[in-house]
């Protein structure tokens, strides 16, 4: 397993205290950790490392939501689009284990399916 934390940039201004994004490589499978709010400010870092995982072939990638404490609509839209992209190229995306108010704002978004099965 490889972890690389990366310090994003918004507009060139640093954005680590808005959102930290941790990649975790798991065989096949990324894990993408995100920590602190994805929204209209913040949704371009995740976009910019989900298009950077499309670049590089990553096509099974799981979004780890357990930290995130808001999520606007401009996040759920990133989400969505490249959970659309990776389905139509035979991958895959899924939402781990988003906080109450990350899948509420994923429920109302209609994007509830995104959410990773547990079994539970």
């Amino acid at each position: 397993m490889t972890t690389w934390l990366f310090e994003p940039t918004v507009d060139g201004r640093d954005a680590t205290d808005a959102l930290e994004i941790t990649l975790r490589f798991e065989g096949e499978v990324t894990v993408c950790v995100l920590d602190g709010p994805v929204r209209a400010d913040t949704a371009p870092v995740l976009d910019g490392w989900l298009e950077q995982l499309w670049t590089n072939d990553r096509h099974r990638v799981i979004v780890d939501a357990s930290a995130v404490d808001s999520l606007s609509t401009a996040g759920v839209e990133v989400i969505t689009a490249h959970a659309a992209r990776l389905r139509a190229a035979g991958g895959h995306l899924q939402v781990r284990s988003p906080s109450a108010s990350a899948r509420r704002v994923l429920d109302l978004s209609q994007a509830g399916h995104l959410v990773e099965d547990t079994g539970r």
